[in-house]
């Protein structure tokens, strides 16, 4: 495949899943779905910039070959992320706030590439403290709690 037929077949695709998305917003009470509905038509007229932009001259000149797929963990790291992004948001709820974002912290930062030992910790030792003093002790909101505090 072309890179330029590439550049094409995303921003279709974008402009088509954010179709879908916004229709799935239309029918939130009292206004909740306006702020996903205007990211949506962002997202939908960015991408047709983007479909417009690959019909120049100079974005075909730009997008001349062929697509090389790279599945090394580097060319998926964001993928990787995303997903630990995902099971975070899960584990929040089911072993607790305070815990999941303790482990998350580590393994983002290991996964991202960062290595300097010494700084991770005095980041975490520094961050976590201020984390619960913060929404618990000033804001005193309660964040939640699962099997662990």
């Amino acid at each position: 495949m072309t890179r330029l037929l590439a550049e094409r077949l995303v921003a279709i695709g974008m402009i088509l899943a954010a179709g879908f998305m916004y229709t799935q917003t239309t029918g939130w009470p009292q206004r909740a779905g306006a702020f996903p509905q205007f990211a949506e038509v962002g997202i939908m007229v960015l991408a047709f910039g983007m479909l417009l932009r690959s019909l120049t001259p100079r974005d075909k000149e730009r997008l001349k070959g062929m697509v090389k797929f790279d599945f090394s963990y580097t060319a998926w790291k964001p993928v990787y992320v995303m997903l630990l992004g995902v099971i975070y948001s899960i584990a929040v709820f089911k072993i607790g706030f305070y815990t999941t974002s303790f482990f998350f912290y580590f393994i983002a930062a290991y996964m991202t590439g960062l290595r300097d030992h010494k700084l991770i910790v005095i980041t975490a030792v520094i961050l976590f403290p201020l984390l619960y003093a913060f929404f618990t002790l000033v804001l005193g909101a309660f964040l939640p709690e699962g099997i662990l505090f």
